[in-house]
């Protein structure tokens, strides 16, 4: 069955993806078994609170999209400091039967991200989106985050699984082609796109937004090291006044 998966369709992301004390069942190039995934039943995240706080008191947001929102953990976070939060994600399971429990329904919804965003233009203060453009082919990156920017208001706050590009070497799978589960673990968290923090600098650029290291340097200061110790690319984008 490894060898010809060639996309991850939405029950990929199911519960042994978010939920079992397991997680999916693979072999490791070596051919080693090994599993992979959350491994959360609950589907708790004690560090959403003070990344939810940080980010209420950099942004100060009246509204909040989780764009690849997964269980809805940090909507309900965001709930708790005043944001009017929703989110939407790919995965039926983590909308519905997985949903945290703090996260009402109609703060959730199934949608893909390479489709158009059921969103206003500027509808939200603050998009943010957590391990997910690494889930999106190269392909369909500029529409995903020209979606992004047109949704946001003013702020954008990304963290991505990223490689340094010299220890670590990333890849850029294409859509359609068989996925390399069984020569690359990573694969199994449905990245298909890993590269260098540089890399997606770049695929951020546009003319109207504009990195801000300052306040990446920010939440890192109100944030525990030890709760975003596996955040290793944080990028905080703002729009410039017309």
């Amino acid at each position: 069955m490894t060898h010809e998966l060639t996309e991850f369709t939405s029950d990929y992301y199911d519960r042994e993806y978010f939920a079992d004390v397991r997680g999916k069942k693979f072999r490791r190039p070596n051919g080693s078994e090994d599993h992979w995934g959350y491994k959360n039943p609950e589907g708790e995240f004690l560090g959403a609170k003070p990344i939810a706080q940080a980010w209420d008191s950099i942004f100060r947001p009246e509204t909040m999209l989780d764009a690849g929102a997964g269980r809805g953990v940090f909507v309900a976070y965001a709930r708790d400091c005043d944001i009017k939060a929703e989110g939407f994600d790919f995965s039926e399971w983590a909308v519905n039967e997985g949903r945290y429990h703090r996260c009402s329904a109609e703060w959730l919804r199934v949608h893909d991200a390479t489709k158009p965003w059921p969103y206003s233009d500027q509808g939200f203060d603050l998009i943010v989106c957590l391990d997910t453009l690494e889930h999106i082919y190269f392909d369909d990156l500029n529409a995903v985050i020209d979606e992004m920017y047109r949704v946001a208001k003013k702020w954008v706050f990304l963290e991505i699984a990223t490689v340094d590009g010299v220890r670590e070497k990333g890849y850029r799978l294409k859509r359609g082609e068989p996925i390399p589960l069984d020569r690359d673990a990573r694969t199994w968290a449905g990245h298909v796109t890993v590269d260098t923090q540089e890399f997606w600098m770049e695929q951020l650029d546009r003319e109207d937004w504009v990195p801000r290291r300052d306040l990446v340097n920010w939440f890192r200061a109100l944030v525990d090291p030890k709760i975003i110790k596996n955040w290793r690319t944080i990028i905080i984008m703002e729009r410039m006044e017309d």
